[in-house]
């Protein structure tokens, strides 16, 4: 079973139903039903709830719970901030926080709306949802 992680704009995109948000919720959806293994950095929770922050206690609560279904969060520790901060500066370092947790958690491939905050150092695939849907659809 492939392992995916999941950009946060992933999720977001899954919560506020933006433009790539009919994606999302078919990636998520793969997930729930045991097709895909959708992993997570615990930062993508905390960020959720930063962007999320206009809305009231119970609602950002509720969208947490509603998107974190059928996903492994992925641990993180010290060793992958160090890892990360070896890189020295980069253009999004929560982006590199995440690959860190990607590639420690084994993960095959990230899902993303943004590549720039990835492509500059990572040896992962990266795909938007559509791409990897697509990718799926062809095998």
């Amino acid at each position: 079973m492939k392992r995916v992680f999941l950009d946060t704009n992933i999720l977001m995109d899954y919560i506020d139903n933006r433009e790539h948000g009919p994606e999302a919720a078919l990636l998520l959806d793969l997930g729930k039903r045991g097709l895909v293994c959708n992993c997570v950095a615990p930062v993508t929770f905390t960020t959720m709830s930063y962007l999320l922050h206009s809305r009231g206690r119970q609602e950002i609560y509720d969208c947490l719970q509603k998107s974190s279904r059928g996903i492994e969060v992925l641990p993180m520790d010290a060793a992958q901030f160090l890892q990360a901060m070896s890189f020295g500066p980069v253009r999004d370092f929560e982006d590199m926080m995440q690959y860190q947790c990607a590639l420690a958690g084994g993960c095959d491939v990230i899902i993303t709306n943004d590549r720039k905050g990835f492509e500059e150092y990572s040896t992962l695939p990266i795909m938007t949802a559509a791409e990897f849907l697509q990718s799926l659809l062809e095998e």
